[in-house]
């Protein structure tokens, strides 16, 4: 059976290119469509954009192709563009069946059913039920009892809403992503990739949605990959784009489990040691205090970082102000001394830093703020991942938001979201925060930085509000030498760290599709 699979994006590189890299690739709708080809069937996927010329791409592939399943995924913000692609398929062919995944309709399910153009929505992990999904279309009938999958009956519009199955807690069951079906897309298929590590987060911070997925399914929600799988998949990766040098290890938190993790290192180092060129890594870790407060075992996980190449960790700081982080966010818990002197012991062993940082949170003062400036001035890290808050419908933060009255009359923006101010806040107003989205970085690393790397990274930050701007940025990176090395110099984070190579410690951007 012919399947097609859509993913929206906003920040695109070109029309025909959208993605820069792989490091773009979400796991979601990439393992629906993995899943799908290894169970036989003909997959197409498509990475749409705004400027995607949509309605001439989906004529030819269903009138040439003549797919009987759509499969389409989004978060909230990502939902307004794939409606509009969900109405076109059925305008093009009524009979095409459409089901949606993602966040939006795991946690806002409600919504999501409302779309008319939408014949099923998935709630929770959708791996085995798009499977069963497609086996019953294949064999002419109307897909029924599918676990995790609501289901809207065609003749009298009820909803079929079956139960969750429990969460898949071997995840080496699931195939290595297929990433021939994204190459089309990505203007630069051998820059980093990501390998996904783990699903589930063990922390309940209120501005992130892992909490209420829990909450979907039975069984464990934190999950690891085993080593073993993991390097193979790279291992293939390695082969398929021999000049990739950099992989992202896509978990939550290396932290979640530090056992496996320290395994999955103690693995890499024997991997790397085995090859003709080493390859490096970057992977995600959120301190606790009762890690932080134990010079042995954080030492002991830096020694490891240096000798499997994992040379930068991307560690949430979110906000400099503890209060903020306590009350608001609900984050592990540590203190900013402990933070920063993890973050300088780590650059003992050459291993970079890249503070997550989140600004304009409900309840956030403009002192809170300077308190986050006043952590980044003072550890200097090699860089930083700056956001928006962004008020996601299944958070907790997002009820906060709407108890508080900061949301605006006529709901938030969805473009850009993550770049663009969108709550009225009391202590903390929209404009100021906007503005300092531009100004944290003369802020933080004034007499630091040299002026030119600062003016960029400003630049950088105002390009992000406009998509087309951004469009043009991207691809002048990706096309031409100049500013390639513009980027690379002044917006990558690159830094010398205790005589590690500056290549080694490259910061690729932040994987949501920044410049």
């Amino acid at each position: 059976m012919r399947v097609g699979c859509i993913y929206s994006i906003e920040n695109y590189c070109s029309i025909d290119k959208p993605m820069r890299s792989p490091m773009e690739i979400p796991f979601g709708i990439s393992i629906i469509a993995t899943v799908l080809k290894v169970a036989r069937h003909d997959v197409n996927l498509f990475v749409i954009s705004p400027v995607t010329p949509l309605r001439k791409i989906l004529e030819t592939y269903i009138r040439e192709k003549k797919p009987q399943l759509f499969c389409l995924t989004a978060v909230s913000s990502q939902f307004p563009a794939i409606e509009r692609a969900a109405a076109l398929i059925k305008e093009l062919d009524p009979d095409i069946f459409v089901v949606l995944g993602g966040h939006h309709s795991s946690l806002a399910p409600d919504n999501a059913i409302k779309c008319p153009n939408v014949d099923a929505i998935c709630v929770s992990e959708g791996d085995s039920a798009v499977v069963s999904l497609a086996g019953q279309l294949k064999d002419g009938k109307w897909p029924t009892e599918i676990p995790n999958l609501w289901i809207r009956d065609p003749q009298t519009g009820e909803i079929e809403k079956n139960s969750t199955a429990p969460f898949n807690e071997d995840l080496d069951t699931i195939p290595h992503v297929d990433r021939t079906l994204w190459e089309p897309w990505i203007a630069n298929p051998h820059e980093e990739a990501s390998i996904l590590v783990g699903r589930g987060c063990p922390y309940k911070c209120t501005y992130c949605s892992n909490h209420a997925m829990e909450e979907l399914s039975e069984g464990k929600y934190v999950r690891y990959r085993s080593s073993e799988d993991m390097i193979s998949e790279i291992d293939t990766l390695t082969k398929q784009y021999p000049r990739m040098n950099h992989i992202y290890l896509e978990i939550e938190t290396v932290g979640a489990d530090i056992t496996k993790g320290l395994d999955l290192f103690e693995k890499l180092a024997e991997y790397n040691n085995k090859r003709n060129n080493d390859l490096t890594f970057r992977i995600n870790l959120a301190l606790h205090s009762n890690f932080v407060r134990n010079e042995e075992k954080y030492r002991k996980f830096l020694e490891l970082c240096q000798k499997a190449q994992v040379t930068a960790l991307n560690v949430g700081l979110e906000s400099g102000s503890e209060r903020v982080r306590r009350q608001i966010l609900k984050r592990p818990r540590y203190t900013n001394k402990e933070l920063i002197n993890f973050c300088r012991t780590a650059r003992e062993f050459g291993v970079a830093s890249s503070l997550l940082v989140l600004m304009g949170v409900p309840g956030e003062t403009f002192d809170d703020y300077l308190e986050t400036v006043k952590v980044v001035r003072e550890l200097q890290p090699e860089d930083v991942q700056l956001s928006i808050f962004y008020p996601y419908l299944g958070t907790d933060l997002y009820d906060v938001a709407v108890e508080q009255g900061v949301i605006p009359e006529g709901g938030t923006e969805t473009s850009n979201e993550r770049h663009r101010a969108t709550l009225e806040l009391p202590d903390f107003p929209k404009w100021r925060v906007q503005f300092e989205f531009l100004y944290f970085w003369y802020r933080s690393f004034k007499g630091h930085w040299s002026l030119d790397r600062i003016f960029f990274k400003i630049v950088r930050a105002f390009l992000l509000r406009f998509t087309n701007l951004s469009a043009v940025a991207r691809y002048l990176i990706v096309n031409t030498r100049f500013f390639n090395y513009i980027f690379k110099t002044y917006m990558d984070g690159t830094k010398k760290v205790s005589g590690v190579k500056e290549d080694r410690l490259r910061l690729a951007s932040y994987h949501t599709g920044e410049l």
